[in-house]
Formats: C-alpha cells, structure tokens, sequence
C-alpha cells in the first residue's frame, strides 16, 4: 500500500496541472490559441530556462554517465531503425507511418522527465536527468529531420538537421548549461535567483498549457493508428527499455533518468515539426494528447514496479 500512495502522489500533480488547464479552457478563460501562444513562450523561454538551470546547479561532471548516456542514445536509435522497418509495412500512407514512428520513439523527456525525478526525489541531485535531456534532445531532432526528408522521398539534409539543432531552445539551454557547469562560471545571486524562480515556473504551466490544448475530438478516423502509437509510447518501449536498464544494473536515479527517456509521452514538438515537413498534422496533434493523458495512468504503473520491487527507492 506504501507504495501505491507513494506511486500516485509522484503522477497526481501531473493529472492535476493537466485538468487545470482543460478546465481553464472550458471555463472560456482561455481558448486552444491561447494556450498555444502561451505554450509556445514556455517552450522557448522557460523550460530552456529550467533545463540550464539544472545542469548549471548540479555536480555535472559526476552526472555525466557516459554509459548509461551512451545506452540510453544507442537504444533510441534502435528503436527508431526498427519503427523505420516496421511501421511501414503496416502502414502504407507515408505521411501517416513518419507522424507514427516519431510518435512512438520521440519523448517529452524534458518536461515529464524533470519533473517525475524532481516528484520521485526532491532532495536529491537529478542531474542527470538534465545531462540525458542535454544529449537526447538534439538526436530527436536529428532522427526527426532525418524520418520526414526521407519519407518525402528526398535525401536528407545535414544542413537543415544542423539547423534545427543548433536554434532548438532546449538545445541551447542545454549547451549553455553543460558551458557554464564546466567553465565554473558563477553567475551573481540575483540573477540565479531569478533563472531559478523561472525553471520553477516552467513545468506547472507547461503541463497547465498541455491540458488545455487536448483535444480527442476527430479521433475516430485514427483510432487504430493511435492505438498502436499508445501502445508503444506507454509500454512496449519503456518495458523494453528499463527491463534493459535493470540488467545493466541501473537503480534508482538512472533508472528515474531511463524512466524519463523512454517513458514520457510524445514530446509536444514533434507536432509542429510533423506539420511543417509534410507530416499529418492531425495525426500528430492527437497523438500528443493521447499519449499526455495516457501517460498518467502509464507513468504511475511502471513506478509502482519499480518501487515494489526495489528498483527505486
């Protein structure tokens, strides 16, 4: 029972932020716009922000675990190669089967990631959280450029990988967190306090933002396709995942760290990024707001598992 409660108080806040936006928005306080303007200044100001400053005030060179970095980069990869083989065997629209390989191995590790291990351990380091989101965050995009330029039946583009790289905000935040950690540069109290303050803010309002742009309507044309998408968002990979993690001999915040890469729900850029590279918009659209809400109950079974069985603590 110790652990169920403990289990439920990590994911509660989640479906709690969720439900406040879509009740703001259902109230007529805001509407989806909104929301999508505000989220769009979260993105690229305040979660650059929080992630910053959790390299910047970590110990980041003890968090740097080249092993566990590298296996968490190799498996996505792997993944991605598989869904590049099977998705579309099955799935024969193109536009379709790219949305849906992004769908299931692209994960908002930044956002529900930092905040599961922050909700998991509150008085603890997680920095390497952060480094992972550092070095995760830019293969998405690369793998993502990669997918939709060769669905389009074109050769991908280095330059236009670089680009979405290096102006990615939470790439930048990351970069510039990974400088400043190792070049020891002290930035004055006020400024930290207020960078600080900023990175609190930055996951209650993203989550509030995501709730109240969910939308299940239309779903029902797709409703195989984001089936398949949830199963293997939520659960094949992150079984697959962390089963391995455990016999690496991962525990605890490793393992919370593999839980963020592997487990969080679709990351909510891969829709823009679906739109504007000849995606099914959407498509990509429901499958961030099925994987957001199904997380919730996804989330909370897999550290249910992990803290039964003593893999976290």
């Amino acid at each position: 029972m110790n652990h169920l409660i403990l289990s439920f108080t990590v994911v509660f806040p989640l479906f709690l932020y969720m439900l406040t936006g879509f009740i703001i928005r259902k109230l007529g306080i805001l509407d989806t716009e909104n929301f999508r303007s505000l989220n769009n200044m979260i993105f690229k100001i305040f979660i650059p922000v929080m992630l910053f400053i959790n390299i910047y005030e970590s110990d980041f060179t003890s968090s740097l675990d080249m092993p566990l970095l590298l296996y968490a980069m190799l498996a996505v990869i792997i993944f991605y190669l598989l869904l590049c083989i099977i998705v579309p065997r099955f799935v024969k629209t193109r536009p379709d089967a790219a949305v849906m390989i992004q769908g299931i191995y692209r994960s908002n590790l930044v956002l529900f990631g930092i905040t599961v291990g922050t909700n998991i351990y509150p008085n603890r380091d997680i920095g390497i959280i952060a480094a992972l989101s550092a070095f995760v965050v830019p293969l998405y995009n690369v793998l993502s450029v990669i997918l939709f330029e060769s669905f389009q039946g074109q050769k991908a583009s280095f330059r236009h990988a670089l680009k979405g790289i290096v102006t990615n905000p939470l790439v930048v935040g990351g970069i510039l967190g990974i400088l400043f950690s190792l070049s020891g540069i002290q930035i004055p109290s006020v400024f930290e306090s207020t960078l600080v303050q900023m990175g609190e803010m930055a996951s209650p309002l993203a989550l509030i933002c995501l709730g109240g742009m969910l939308s299940f309507r239309s779903m029902k044309h797709h409703r195989k396709k984001l089936s398949v998408v949830i199963a293997g968002r939520l659960f094949i990979i992150p079984v697959i995942g962390l089963a391995i993690g455990i016999l690496l001999g991962y525990r605890d915040v490793e393992l919370v760290g593999l839980l963020a890469v592997f487990a969080s729900p679709t990351a909510v850029a891969s829709g823009p990024m679906a739109q504007a590279m000849g995606g099914n918009g959407q498509l990509a659209g429901e499958i961030i707001a099925t994987t957001s809400a199904g997380c919730i109950i996804s989330i909370f079974l897999l550290i249910l598992f992990l803290r039964s069985f003593g893999y976290v603590s």
